[in-house]
């Protein structure tokens, strides 16, 4: 027995390091897997012995030393690594397969959505204004002065930059295709549809005024079909005249050139130099009205100048046919020249030959005191002072003074038929106040 315990011993302290490591795991092991319940029966002196024979404390009792017993297990071999790394990954896919799905909440995507979407508009904005501050440095082309009041008849746009063709003058184009009939075209002016420039026929060698439309619709074709279906019959010396018109490769009209308009010229006038010009004008009319046309549009604008200082009447494009009850589809006035019936037609009728003698009677009140007889800071306001309001004329120096008011504020009665019968009656009592002639 001592020589078995004794080889054991040898037995024992001859094994590498490893083995005896791996010996005490594994007897570890086992002692836990050992349940409680499974201890050996105990001895009449109340200790247990095993199985296997005495214990130990009897061999230690009879001076032996006994090393603990070394339980022969067979080490299983790893498991392959690659195959356990495989094992786990597809765990891995199948635990996450079996959670639950999370979903994002519609509002909330719908949130994220805007968010985004105004961040790339804000981003868009801040370029585009970014763009236009340095544009904004950039000289602009300036636009040609237009004095006095306009027609108000829609928007005229901005001019071109530059020219066609290089020819002098503001940056305002001349149609390429009239370049065959007319050389060194300048621009002279614009009203509300048009555009006037000084050119020399080609054909002819006279200098002339070549009137264009601003832009190409129906409004602005309206307008030139008036002007050259009314104004082409006219013969008169107080009416610009007609050299020609087409409306092919371009709408234009070809008309005498007049070096200036009174919208030009200095006010006031001296009395007998006012009465002049408006009898010129009211003769002219008067020839209209005989023809069966009316203006609805005088104005400083459209009384021109020759080199002699003879007033003729320009623009036609807001005249009617007297007697034409259709609803014109031509609708525009001069806010400060209008007439009541222009801006309240139900209240006080259709514009007609009464419309031309009141804005006579307006335009003899500028001539004598150099401002409008109705003056407000709006278009609503200037509207209501010249439906309600009793014009008041101011003084001038003359000689004739209190009649030419009376023939003045009889121009401008509110109601089309307490004013002059017709532009003959007006034109009689000036050349009986004034003294000049029939």
């Amino acid at each position: 027995m001592g020589d078995a315990v004794h080889k054991r011993v040898q037995v024992k302290h001859s094994l590498s390091p490893r083995p005896r490591i791996t010996g005490l795991v594994v007897l570890l092991l086992v002692l836990l897997a050992i349940p409680a319940a499974a201890s050996p029966p105990a001895n009449n002196d109340g200790t247990s012995e095993s199985l296997a024979g005495p214990s130990l404390s009897h061999l230690e009792e009879a001076g032996y030393m006994v090393a603990p017993p070394v339980a022969l297990v067979t080490v299983q071999p790893r498991p392959d690594t690659v195959r356990e790394n495989r094992t786990s990954l597809i765990q891995i896919a199948k635990k996450a397969a079996e959670r639950p799905k999370v979903s994002i909440p519609s509002g909330l995507f719908l949130l994220i959505a805007s968010i985004a979407i105004i961040g790339l508009l804000a981003i868009l904005y801040l370029l585009i204004r970014r763009t236009a501050g340095s544009q904004r440095g950039k000289k602009k082309p300036e636009k040609p002065s237009l004095a006095g009041n306009p027609t108000v008849i829609g928007e005229t746009p901005a001019p071109a930059e530059r020219t066609t063709g290089g020819y002098p003058g503001p940056a305002v184009p001349f149609p390429p295709s009239l370049e065959k009939r007319f050389v060194h075209p300048e621009f002279i002016g614009e009203g509300g549809l048009a555009r006037v420039f000084r050119a020399q026929n080609i054909r002819t060698g006279m200098t002339v005024a070549v009137k264009v439309p601003v832009r190409f619709d129906e409004v602005t074709g309206t307008h030139f079909t008036r002007d050259i279906v009314f104004w082409q019959g006219l013969e008169h010396e107080n009416i610009i005249r007609i050299l020609s018109s087409n409306i092919l490769p371009v709408p234009y009209i070809e008309m005498e050139y007049a070096p200036s308009s009174l919208a030009a010229i200095s006010l006031p006038l001296p009395e007998e130099e006012a009465v002049r010009i408006l009898l010129g004008i009211a003769r002219g009319l008067a020839y209209a009205h005989e023809k069966g046309i009316v203006h609805r549009d005088i104005k400083p604008e459209n009384i021109l100048l020759t080199a002699e200082g003879i007033p003729r009447i320009t623009d036609w494009g807001l005249g009617k046919a007297v007697g034409d009850t259709r609803q014109s589809s031509v609708i525009g006035f001069s806010p400060a020249y209008a007439a009541p019936e222009q801006i309240a037609p139900h209240r006080y009728g259709r514009p007609g030959p009464a419309t031309d003698i009141y804005q006579l009677g307006m335009l003899l009140a500028e001539l004598l005191t150099g401002v409008p007889v109705f003056r407000s800071e709006g278009l609503h306001d200037l509207n209501t002072a010249i439906l309600e309001d009793i014009p008041v004329i101011p003084p001038w120096n003359g000689r004739h003074g209190d009649k030419l008011k009376q023939i003045i504020l009889r121009c401008l009665a509110k109601k089309p038929e307490d004013r002059y019968l017709s532009v003959v009656d007006l034109i009689r009592d000036l050349e009986s106040v004034t003294g000049f002639p029939v």
